[in-house]
């Protein structure tokens, strides 16, 4: 005859802190420490990459940036930078930019107009510049 919860048998209960969590998992204090610690230092690098797509699709759009706009883009990075973002939608002016944030580079670019209607997806933010 087995018993499986026997009162006073030898063997002690597992604490229900630990049931089911792997050794290396990060305890709860560990976990708020982390999003409480403020984000790394951006480099504002102030440099915008453009991707062969990106500059292809500019060329055949007729999207021009001159240096304000440039400027514009690179601090809206920078901000998102300091936020975590990674792959971000940015609005500015008549264009809409998909950015990967860490590296600074415009993936693509379009038209406020042709955006509008779009489903974007795999953003985890987006910048209104103006």
């Amino acid at each position: 005859m087995s018993r499986i919860g026997s009162v006073g048998g030898s063997a002690p209960l597992p604490s229900l802190s630990n049931v089911g969590m792997p050794e290396s998992a990060p305890g709860f204090g560990d976990s708020l420490d982390a999003l409480l610690r403020p984000p790394p230092a951006v480099p504002n690098s102030g440099t915008v990459q453009f991707s062969k797509h990106a500059a292809a699709r500019m060329e055949s759009r007729g999207i021009d940036l001159d240096e304000s706009d440039r400027a514009d883009l690179g601090a809206a990075i920078d901000q998102l930078a300091r936020r975590g973002s990674k792959e971000s939608l940015v609005l500015m002016g008549d264009h809409a930019f998909i950015v990967g944030v860490p590296d600074r580079k415009v993936v693509t670019v379009m038209t406020r107009q042709e955006a509008a209607g779009n489903i974007f997806t795999n953003i985890d933010s987006t910048a209104v510049v103006r």
